[in-house]
């Protein structure tokens, strides 16, 4: 999950460390983007773990892995789950927040999973995170990153409208309501889960990055070899052309 400075991020991400699996687990579409090329004994950082939703096939590739969030709720479940990985070392979680320092350890695969950039709400945390983070790669290293649009710039009529829908895992099931509105450049989310009666209400605040940003933000840091992809489809990473729209959400890859 976010790698943010804000405390409030924490505390928001404590209450939904129990509803995450739920939301988010049976996402596998951006597999393939992270398991590309990917040689087994590669040392593989994660940031945004979460549970370990993407931690899993990254282990059953053979690589060796340290996972990341700022959220110790997050990461004793991603644990419990991956608990013969630790055993086996092969798995390291920590809560650390690159805004604040890079890692000692170097590595040669750096993903920045399912939105995590966006929970980074002011540009210059977003450029000293990513200074760090390249001060955490080997040279040559590969970082990847997987970053929203906003559902309601699609659609501007469903800004601040409430959806309703169903989610379930296992014997679990959940009622969630969600709205959303742009504040300039920040989608503000309002969610509400019901479960058994008990009802929890999180809010959450992403900013958009278009393509344009996040190049110049890539470049800044250091990166180079810097290629755009809508979607999660390999065969479409180009390099950004001028003035090129962003109108989907998409993966950024780059080296050190």
């Amino acid at each position: 999950m976010p790698a943010e400075a804000n405390i409030d991020a924490a505390e928001v991400y404590r209450n939904f460390a129990e509803y995450y699996d739920a939301y988010v687990g049976d996402f596998i579409a951006d597999y393939q983007v992270y398991l590309h090329e990917l040689i087994p004994g590669m040392k593989v950082l994660e940031i945004g773990c979460g549970t370990g939703r993407v931690l899993r096939p990254l282990l059953e590739a053979g690589a060796s892995v340290v996972g990341v969030d700022i959220s110790d709720e997050m990461l004793v479940r991603a644990g419990d789950k991956l608990r013969s990985f630790i055993e086996k070392g092969t798995l390291q979680l920590l809560n650390h927040n690159f805004i604040n320092a890079p890692l000692k350890e170097l590595f040669d695969r750096v993903y920045v999973t399912f939105y995590t950039f966006n929970y980074l709400l002011n540009p210059d945390d977003a450029s000293l995170f990513l200074k760090n983070v390249r001060a955490s790669m080997n040279k040559g290293a590969v970082l990847v990153m997987d970053l929203f649009y906003p559902s309601i710039l699609h659609n501007p009529d469903l800004a601040g409208q409430w959806q309703d829908r169903v989610i379930k895992m296992g014997e679990r099931q959940i009622s969630l309501s969600d709205r959303r509105f742009m504040q300039g450049k920040v989608e503000k989310r309002e969610q509400v889960f019901i479960e058994d009666g008990r009802k929890q209400q999180i809010t959450t605040s992403r900013r958009f990055y278009n393509k344009k940003e996040t190049e110049c933000l890539l470049l800044e840091a250091g990166f180079a070899n810097i290629k755009f992809a809508d979607g999660y489809d390999m065969n479409l990473f180009h390099v950004y052309e001028f003035d090129e729209a962003t109108n989907s959400g998409f993966v950024v890859c780059a080296i050190k």
